[in-house]
């Protein structure tokens, strides 16, 4: 089997896959070159059966390796709670009100990690950057109202999430 028809069929893929999950770019782009190091040390490619679930296997493992290490070192894969709501002040929160917001937070930010890049990419310039929509549709080249309707897509998700966690 060779390596580069495998990369061109599914590097694409791969990369929306990972990039689904881990929000970077860079780093989506990182973790798919992995994947396809890892298949180049293998020593036959043609014993594999299902060579698309395998790859996405490895994908899934790295993704899993990528996000506990970022946990170890505490480093945030999306915005950081502390970035998106800046010094608020403490109006005496309990710590069961505290725990409940970090919760809540924990589910949007995986909420966000599950929409595609684009939509993400335009939520996060509308939400977390203060862009308007004509704004978001110059800079990404794109109708106003399809930015509008990834942000509704959104605001949707992580609506459905949040209901979801809370039955």
């Amino acid at each position: 089997m060779d390596l580069a028809l495998l990369f061109n069929e599914y590097a694409r893929d791969l990369r929306r896959f990972v990039t689904s999950r881990v929000v970077c770019q860079a780093t989506a782009a990182d973790l798919t070159q992995e994947v396809f190091f890892r298949l180049a040390r293998m020593p036959d490619l043609g014993a594999i059966e299902n060579i698309r679930t395998y790859m996405f296997r490895i994908a899934t493992n790295l993704v899993t390796d990528h996000l506990r290490a970022r946990i170890r070192r505490q480093e945030p894969s999306s915005p950081d709670p502390e970035t998106v709501l800046p010094d608020l002040p403490d109006s005496g929160c309990t710590p069961e009100s505290a725990l409940s917001a970090k919760q809540e937070l924990a589910v949007i930010l995986t909420a966000l990690g599950e929409l595609s890049p684009t939509c993400r990419q335009i939520f996060t310039l509308n939400r977390f950057d203060g862009l308007s929509h004509r704004q978001i549709a110059d800079q990404l080249g794109l109708c106003v109202s399809t930015v509008e309707k990834n942000i509704a897509r959104a605001l949707n998700h992580c609506r459905r999430r949040l209901n979801e966690s809370d039955e």
